[in-house]
This record gives structure tokens, sequence and C-alpha cells, in this order.
């Protein structure tokens, strides 16, 4: 029967929705649980039945595991299934007897054992197996029923387990279901930053690489050294696209998503405002102003200051001499005017000025 996982976000028992036919797992296994001949190797089995339970912890669930190994190897576990047994099968005919069931044996999957039971059926000794094991937080079962008159090694137990362990871990590994994006001005000297994207399997760290791509995005190749969450544009990005691969990991898997690609990224260019300069600060003599430098495209690389004074409407402005820093505090010559402040941003291409919006008039 093949694994399939509903929720991984609430406790579920894990059973096939579909008539499935597969080789490791012969029977034919529905809700109805029907069964049919097949073959596992050299072993004939008359049925196998999986079902697998998440628990809300890797801990617990080994706990759990611990728990009823104990219990299936105590006296009083056998004479409970050997009466149920009975009552269940009220066998008036006396096709079944010398019902017996074994203590467990190490499984060698995931701290998991086997419970061997046998009995006679019509006078052929017949098996059935139960097996418990773990995948991290995920509990796995399997029943056995043998061919009468043929055994079931350990070997095909744990063989079968193995096979539903890897598809738990399948199953449970992340995955992608929303793609990376990319934030960012695509331009020399800017910062890209990703977001990861959504994921199932709740993935507890993520490793990025970023891609750099022909304009169209295809054609993409790793990026050296270029493995955190942001990255600065340089000249060798020009005329290309970027994208970022992230991978996701958690105790049972990796998977990856990638992003979008970016637009075509530019050459850096002079310094453009996008948002003007600010002032900020009481306008009375004797009290500081501080200068904010606005919003620039072109990644400056230096900002200077020119405070002005201008009349009480906020027009007719000069320089005020010296005053070149990014603070100004108010002399007795500024009373009765209002102040504002010029900034030009500059970088290796050029530069390019801004002004603030005047003060009210300075008292």
């Amino acid at each position: 029967m093949v694994l399939t996982v509903a929720d991984l976000g609430r406790a579920a028992n894990v059973t096939a929705q579909r008539y499935y036919k597969d080789r490791d797992f012969p029977s034919v296994i529905s809700y109805e649980r029907e069964f049919e001949d097949g073959r596992v190797g050299s072993t004939a089995l008359l049925a196998v039945d999986s079902t697998a339970e998440i628990g809300t912890s890797a801990q617990s669930t080994a706990r759990f595991l611990s728990t009823i190994r104990r219990l299936y190897g105590t006296k009083q576990f056998r004479t409970v299934v050997e009466k149920q047994f009975a009552q269940e099968v009220g066998d008036d005919l006396g096709l079944f007897s010398d019902l017996r069931v074994g203590r467990p044996r190490n499984l060698g999957v995931g701290s998991g054992f086997d419970l061997p039971i046998t009995l006679r059926v019509l006078g052929l000794r017949t098996e059935i197996h139960i097996a418990a094991f773990r995948v991290e937080r995920v509990l796995g079962a399997l029943v056995v029923v043998g061919t009468p008159g043929e055994r079931v090694p350990l070997s095909v137990m744990t063989r079968l387990a193995k096979i539903m362990a890897g598809r738990m871990s399948s199953a449970l590994g992340p995955k992608n279901t929303v793609a990376p994006t990319i934030s960012g001005t695509p331009q020399v000297g800017q910062t890209l930053t990703v977001t990861p994207g959504t994921w199932t399997g709740s993935p507890p760290t993520f490793t990025y690489r970023w891609q750099r791509c022909d304009p169209t995005g295809a054609n993409c190749a790793d990026i050296p050294a270029a493995t955190g969450p942001t990255y600065v544009l340089t000249d060798s990005d020009v005329g290309a696209t970027i994208r970022v691969v992230v991978s996701a990991q958690n105790a049972l898997g990796t998977a990856t998503g990638t992003s979008a690609p970016t637009a075509v990224v530019s050459a850096l260019g002079a310094p453009t405002n996008t948002s003007l300069p600010t002032i900020s600060g009481a306008p009375q003599v004797g009290q500081t102003l501080s200068a904010g430098t606005g919003g620039w495209t072109g990644n400056p690389t230096s900002f200077s200051f020119q405070w002005q004074r201008c009349n009480a409407g906020g027009t007719s402005c000069i320089d005020i001499s010296g005053a070149t820093a990014g603070t100004y505090v108010l002399g007795t010559a500024d009373l009765g005017s209002t102040v504002r402040v010029a900034v030009t941003a500059r970088n290796s291409i050029g530069e390019a000025a801004a002004v603030s919006a005047p003060t009210s008039v300075v008292t």
C-alpha cells in the first residue's frame, strides 16, 4: 500500500484511499482491506497492511514505541491476544488451533520491533507478524499475514519496514508550496533580499544560492559565495537577471524552491532623489536643527549639506556661510526667517542635489 499523508499539521491515521497494486506491498488494501495473494522476494504473503501515525514529537513517539514493545512482551498480553482471537474467530469447526504469541524481536529499522504470532490453519503453520518502528515523530506499523505453510523471515519484515520508512520520509520532508520571492531594485549597488516562500514539513533551516541568468531568465549559474538571504548587485550583473534557489531541510529530507528572475540589472547611474531631505528640531534661536538626507537611487557614497536662510515666506533663500554640517544651531540672525537645507548626494558616476521644505518662522 502506498503511504499518503493527508494533513501534516494534525495527528492522523494514514491509510491509502484507493486500490493500488504494488510490487513491494502485494496485497490489495483499501478501507475494506481485501486480501489478494502476493509475493515479496521468495516469500508468499496473503496480506500486508500498513499505517502511520503522526505523533506530537520525536521524543513522544519514541517513548510510545518503547512502551508498546514492553507491553507486547508480557505474558498478560499474550493471554489477551489468545482470548481475543478465539472470540473473534469463533472457530466452531476447528479450522484454527495452536495459537502462540512470540516475543518482540529487533526489527533493525527506527528502534522498531517485530512481534511474531503463529497458529495452525487446517493443520498448516501460519504466521502473522505485527511490526512497529518510527521515523522521527511518525510511528509506522505493519501487519503481515503469511501464506499457510510458508515462513515469513524477519528479513522480509525488515525490508518492508525500510520501504515504508522511505515513503514516510518522502511524504514528511519539506515541500515548497509558494515559490521564494526577491525584493529590491535590480541596479548595481542595490541589495536584493529573498523571502523563502511557503513550505510544508516544518523545515527548520533554509540555505540560499543566488544565480546569475541571461536576460531571458535562462542559463543560470551559481554566483560564487552568494549564499546569504541578501545579495548586493555588482558590475558583473549588468545585463543579466538574478534568481535565488532556496533549500529547506528538516530531519526527514531536503527540498528546493526557485524564485522568478528579476528584471535585467542596470548599470549604476548618478544619484536621483526619490524623497526630499527633512529637517528636525524646534525653529527657535539657540536650538539645533538636524538634516535628514532623504531618499536616493544610485547608491550614494557620500552626502554634503548647505543650510540656507529664507524670508518668512520660505523664498529668496541664500547660503548661510560656514553652515555645511548635518546640523545647524539657530542664531539671532535667523530670527523672523525660515531655514532650509540643500543636500548633495554623490557616487562614482555623478552627483545630484535636493532641497528640503523650509521650517516655520524662527522665533
